[in-house]
């Protein structure tokens, strides 16, 4: 039966052979030949299925190497799915406000999806900014009304409910809810807000008697600095020009992480520590941006590895 069906493939390709050989002589030759191959393919193909056998063609590669992808021409496209099975949507919710920064005279369009402080920077806008968490409060801004009416925040820590009904809002967490004018730089301005209109007072003014100096002894910087127990650590430091490290300035990137002789709360006093737990300023780990002196002491910067280990 196979012999069979070798001769007849082969008398059918002869003839063809001898058909393509009697074209015009003007013909193009690569067209010509993709002629041929069609008809001994079509050929054989006549002649396997007449014996039942067209699932062979298959396997002596004569159906085409399948090199193609994605659906034929008269098949209709099929719809993207996720792995549940279900179709996939793209986003149309989206909207785009124009957000005017007044500080820096500029306009920048923002998307509903997008953060106020994120399209800022990309445009190279100057906004103040630190922890791009909503931690620190250095972006802290202001629009013209409540904010919760103009943006949605995703993480405000910074910002009480009151603050933010006061009209500040924190950039690098915003979400725009429609057009607007924000004035950046209103960090201090947020901090003294009251409901009422009124600055806080909350703290009595210390008197001159009530304020004490250590000597701190910096090991790494090889200097010691007279610091008041009303002056953070840090910004004794900075003041005399010392290279220690820092970056957030307000208790919560760890990043000025130093450590004491002993336990942290014997030396300092901290106000607004955020990254130490208390296990670790037991282990004498502290912030200098929030450290407040009790006594006389030597410390040692650049630990936050050390610290971040216990």
């Amino acid at each position: 039966m196979q012999d069979r069906l070798i001769d007849s493939f082969m008398a059918e390709q002869l003839r063809s052979e001898d058909d393509t050989r009697s074209r015009a002589d003007g013909a193009d030759a690569e067209s010509s030949n993709r002629s041929e191959k069609h008809v001994n393919r079509r050929n054989l193909l006549a002649a396997l299925g007449s014996a039942g056998l067209i699932s062979t063609a298959g396997c002596l590669g004569l159906l085409g190497d399948h090199d193609e992808t994605g659906p034929r021409a008269d098949d209709p496209t099929p719809v993207p799915t996720t792995e549940g099975g279900e179709e996939q949507t793209t986003s149309v919710d989206a909207e785009i406000f124009d957000i005017e920064w007044t500080v820096q005279g500029v306009t920048t369009e923002v998307s509903s999806n997008e953060y106020l402080l994120d399209v800022a920077l990309d445009e190279g806008v100057d906004v103040p900014n630190q922890c791009q968490q909503g931690f620190c409060g250095v972006c802290t801004s202001e629009v013209p009304g409540d904010g919760t009416e103009y943006v949605e925040h995703s993480g405000a820590d910074y910002l009480s409910d009151e603050q933010i009904a006061g009209g500040f809002v924190l950039p690098c967490v915003a979400e725009p809810k429609q057009n607007f004018a924000i004035e950046t730089g209103k960090q201090d301005a947020a901090d003294s807000y009251s409901a009422g209109g009124e600055e806080e007072t909350t703290e009595e003014p210390t008197t001159e008697a009530d304020v004490e100096t250590y000597a701190v002894d910096w090991t790494v910087q090889g200097a010691t600095t007279d610091v008041a127990s009303n002056e953070a650590l840090l910004d004794a430091a900075l003041d005399e020009d010392l290279d220690v490290p820092w970056e957030c300035g307000h208790g919560v990137c760890g990043q000025c992480s130093s450590e004491v002789p002993g336990p942290g709360t014997e030396y300092v006093e901290h106000d607004g520590n955020q990254y130490l737990s208390d296990e670790q300023v037991e282990a004498g780990y502290v912030l200098t941006c929030v450290g407040y002196p009790k006594q006389d002491f030597e410390i040692t910067t650049g630990v936050k590895d050390e610290a971040d280990s216990v």
